[in-house]
């Protein structure tokens, strides 16, 4: 092979100087000076990314922070038929980003001049201890041009005709020749098609859509081949949308549901003719995102939504991303009112010489600054509700949220005891179980998950320790429930159940579906000791 030089431009310490890109044989590249990827101890690691470009030059990109690519590189190409590197690359022109903010930068070559097409090898290092850095496409290039899709298509008339040139650029002569007799694909939104190019490289191909696209883009692309690399090019067929109407179901139309808690929105989208008749809009429109992505119609243009429910006030329902190419835009419109939530968390209520005493938190869903009022009340048999009454009251600040209270002196020799907020008309209040403190006293000592996260479908295991009494021991024989709040949730969701072993050890094996908080309970099964309940434990599931 003769050697060939193409004049371009290097940079060494930030000057430009001439330089060239060189292709040749093997045996002749023991007289060309290495650079400074070449020297002993010189680069050997690959930088970040390094492709052909359209033309037959190579780039080689930085990261994004600058870095990755050494001063002086040297990138070699090996012919992957007969081993033999076939041209060194060393001279390049540095294109940065014109106002000097972002730090990353390409490094660009003159097109390389090759014998024959195909794909070669790049590599840095020496010729005894190269390092691969991927390939450098130097086939056919594959160009679109001139793409065009008739206007005017509708829910009406979902059919359009595509057309383009298609034409192979040569990287070796810059030549352009028409791509004949050759397969192309035509694809929009969830539609794809195959059409093949005439003697002059001219495709033209009629062309339907769904009518439910969120856009109507096609792309006309030649796919790759062993002798051509594959190149497209796009253009959106305009669109006449039709009027359209978004019917709410009347229990749609205005929802009331706890906070953290999942409401439906369910109706009916439409499309309307000139003449007024209204028919389902085409199934499988998408609908503005919900909790689960975004919904689609049915055939009878029905839909369902899912609404997190975390803040009042008007919730719009309307096409995916807010607007369809083949539907006017309309919204239908759920006023959502939130009922506020609260809850008691890691509750203790015990009796010592010191007196009675409460420790734990009052949750508020959503976040209140207020401070609130909590009710200490008693009953002798903890049956009936008019039964008890109000012993003490004390104030709780929800900004944090925690209590820890001591009643000296209470007389009570047996009986009942509960936590009781009454909350306010737009929240829903909460009591605590009842507590008899003549019981013994239960704890779990011990509460873990594990392996932490874990991934959707795998097993994973929750052990624990559950002893009574005082000074504590293993409670044995003891039924022992698992329950998952997942997140987004308020409630705990019954999971399964366990038993204690003689040193009060359990343990339960589950499959990861959802994260979430896990807890533990133990409900008194003899009348003689305390309910207890476990530290949370979240638990990430991944995908």
């Amino acid at each position: 092979m003769t050697s060939a030089v193409v004049v371009a431009t290097a940079l060494l310490g930030g000057l430009a100087v001439p330089g060239s890109v060189h292709a040749a044989s093997d045996a002749s590249l023991a007289s060309v000076a290495p650079g400074a990827a070449d020297a002993a101890g010189g680069a050997t690691a690959c930088p970040p990314d390094m492709a052909a470009t359209q033309d037959g030059s190579l780039s080689v990109h930085s990261a994004q922070d600058g870095t990755g690519v050494p001063e002086g590189l040297v990138v070699h190409l090996r012919d992957k038929k007969t081993g033999l590197r076939v041209a060194r690359v060393d001279t390049f022109r540095k294109v940065s980003d014109p106002d000097g903010i972002l730090p990353d930068f390409r490094l660009v070559s003159e097109p390389l001049k090759l014998s024959a097409l195909g794909i070669y090898a790049l590599e840095v290092g020496s010729e005894t201890a190269p390092v691969s850095c991927g390939d450098f496409d130097y086939r056919l290039r594959a160009v679109v041009s001139k793409v065009d899709a008739a206007d005017g298509v509708s829910l009406d008339n979902l059919k359009t005709t595509v057309s383009a040139d298609v034409t192979t650029l040569d990287p070796r002569t810059g030549a352009s020749a028409p791509l004949k007799n050759a397969k192309v694909r035509l694809t929009a939104d969830r539609t794809a098609q195959d059409a093949t190019t005439d003697a002059q490289g001219h495709v033209s191909s009629p062309f339907t859509f769904r009518g439910t696209e969120n856009h109507t883009e096609v792309r006309v692309e030649v796919l790759d081949t062993p002798d051509v690399r594959a190149g497209g090019r796009s253009e959106t067929a305009r669109t006449v949308p039709q009027k359209a109407e978004i019917l709410l179901d009347p229990e749609s139309r205005k929802i009331k549901a706890r906070y953290g808690s999942t409401a439906k929105i369910t109706g009916q989208a439409v499309r309307v003719a000139a003449d007024g008749t209204r028919t389902p809009v085409p199934e499988g429109t998408e609908m503005l995102a919900d909790l689960t992505g975004e919904p689609r119609t049915t055939a009878d243009g029905r839909f369902e939504r899912q609404l997190l429910m975390s803040r009042g006030g008007p919730v719009k329902t309307t096409w995916a991303g807010g607007k369809s190419p083949w539907l006017r835009y309309v919204i239908a419109s759920t006023e959502a009112e939130v009922v506020e939530v609260s809850y008691f968390t890691d509750l203790k209520i015990t009796a010592d010489a010191a007196g009675l005493k409460f420790s734990g938190g009052l949750a508020h869903r959503p976040l209140s600054p207020a401070p609130t009022l909590i009710e200490v009340q008693y009953s002798a048999d903890g049956k009936a509700d008019s039964a008890w009454k109000t012993h003490h009251v004390f104030t709780v600040d929800f900004a944090s949220a925690r209590f820890d209270l001591t009643l000296p002196g209470v007389g009570e020799s047996d009986g009942y005891w509960r936590l009781r907020y009454a909350a306010a008309p737009r929240m829903q209040g909460s009591v605590t179980e009842p507590v008899r403190l003549t019981r013994t006293a239960t704890a779990f000592t011990y509460f873990n998950a594990a392996p932490e996260p874990v991934r959707k479908g795998q097993s994973f295991t929750i052990k624990g320790t559950l002893k009574h009494e005082t000074p504590a021991k293993p409670y044995e024989g003891q039924t022992v429930q698992y329950y998952l709040q997942p997140v987004g949730s308020q409630e705990f969701v019954y999971q399964g159940q366990a038993k204690t072993g003689a040193d009060g050890k359990f343990v339960q094996t589950f499959t990861a579906t959802e994260s979430g908080a896990w807890i533990v309970r133990y409900s008194d099964a003899d009348g003689k000791h305390f309910n207890a309940e476990s530290r949370r434990d979240d638990l990430t599931v991944n995908p």
